[in-house]
């Protein structure tokens, strides 16, 4: 004998629900990750783009010297 399947249509909402709920917060866990690392890129990039401007203006007054 084989036993009775459990699983109800108010225990799949149940679960439809808890899912939701995880997914919600993966959404919000990722949005503040995804904004942090928009801002070091930014960081980085300010970081270089000074870089090669200074490096620029080191070589150009070698070769104008």
């Amino acid at each position: 004998m084989t036993t009775p399947d459990r699983r109800t249509v108010a225990s799949a909402h149940q679960r439809i629900d808890e899912l939701l709920l995880q997914v919600r917060e993966h959404v919000v866990s990722c949005s503040s990750e995804t904004k942090q690392q928009n801002a070091r890129l930014r960081r980085v990039e300010r970081i270089l783009l000074t870089s090669t401007g200074a490096i620029l203006l080191l070589l150009i007054s070698l070769v104008l010297r």
